[in-house]
């Protein structure tokens, strides 16, 4: 029994001995980083007792969103845009953007993904998608880093160029950060979160340049911060932080998208324009009354400010054209803030003199 002992432990020995350790995968080169959500992940959460759609958020339908996933195609450079222990900002954007989509469509809003993979896009691709869709809102989503300074870890959001090139950017990054301060609580704040892209590039960010319609960038939080590195891979974070940027949309929907309509130029060569505050057509109680602040309306031909006429009846805006305009095209902006100080999402148009 004694040596018949010896014989099967050997066996199992050398068995064990048999089977090859499984590859050593770089951290830094790896591929799916995050935790795993659990099955019916989504639709457990979304409208849930935690994570309920706020009565305000009816305001979103029919908004058209288009979402940028920051980064992709990206996991062969090593150490690129990961954390401390390989944790992917390319992963974590799609998968915030992925569960932003489910809260807002769930409100009633359009919704299109830059990307849907880990693919690599052209920023101007990127803005085109937006563009060519006919986005009311662009938002590309991003997770920050910084060398040597692993204790950083603060919410910012970035609008194209200055603070006139299209006031409509500072509201929707308002917001935006807004909402992430109310989800996230991060302990550590910059002292003005909401930054140009000039301040990083000359020419600004390449996805916002390019964006024609009202656009920001989120840095939602630092994944070079080890722990929050470690939040990052989890479902349930990257929910909440979903949550905070569909709260500040649901906000700032709710607070009126204003808009400008060119409705032609007449025979006396006045551009006539119908103003839409975001707010008059839903009939409430006084709807009648101007919700347009008077002394916000601006319009400008060729970057020149034109005089005009605005009637609150019908929310008219007549602009006689300046004498002597050369025929070809040229650029007007319309712009003008409602009760709530939002700026029209899209105030540029082009007509056309043909003598």
């Amino acid at each position: 029994m004694r040596s018949s002992f010896v014989v099967v432990f050997a066996a199992a020995v050398l068995l064990s001995g048999c089977q090859a350790p499984g590859p050593q995968v770089d951290p830094q080169l790896s591929v799916n980083t995050l935790h795993e959500e659990p099955l019916g992940f989504l639709e457990s959460r979304v409208n849930s007792a935690e994570y309920p759609i706020p009565p305000y958020a009816k305001f979103l339908a029919g908004v058209r969103i288009c979402l940028d996933p920051g980064h992709g195609g990206d996991a062969h450079k090593r150490g690129y845009k990961r954390g401390p222990t390989g944790v992917r900002e390319a992963e974590v954007n799609l998968r915030v953007a992925r569960y932003l989509r489910a809260f807002l469509t769930t409100a009633g809003a359009e919704v299109l993904l830059t990307r849907e993979a880990d693919v690599d896009l052209p920023l101007k691709d990127r803005a085109e998608t937006a563009n060519n869709w006919d986005a009311d809102i662009f938002i590309s989503l991003h997770h920050n880093a910084i060398d040597n300074k692993p204790h950083v870890n603060y919410t910012t959001v970035w609008y194209h160029a200055d603070v006139d090139f299209r006031p409509s950017n500072l509201d929707l990054s308002r917001h935006l950060c807004q909402g992430l301060y109310d989800a996230l609580a991060l302990p550590q704040i910059t002292d003005v979160p909401l930054k140009s892209d000039q301040l990083m590039y000359e020419s600004g960010f390449g996805v916002l340049r390019h964006a024609q319609v009202t656009a920001a960038l989120t840095e939602t939080s630092f994944f070079t911060n080890p722990d929050e590195e470690q939040r990052l891979r989890d479902p349930e974070y990257n929910l909440l932080e979903a949550y905070g940027l569909f709260l500040g949309l649901a906000r700032y929907a709710a607070g009126g998208l204003p808009r400008a309509h060119l409705l032609g130029i007449s025979e006396g060569n006045v551009l006539a324009f119908e103003l839409d505050d975001g707010l008059r057509s839903r009939k409430a109680w006084g709807h009648e009354r101007q919700m347009i602040l008077s002394d916000s309306i601006a319009v400008r031909i060729d970057g020149i400010d034109a005089p005009y006429i605005f009637e609150n009846e019908g929310y008219l805006l007549s602009v006689p054209l300046p004498i002597g305009l050369e025929p070809g095209e040229h650029p007007v902006e319309v712009q003008f803030q409602n009760m709530y100080k939002h700026s029209v999402l899209n105030p540029h148009f082009a007509i056309e003199i043909t003598q």
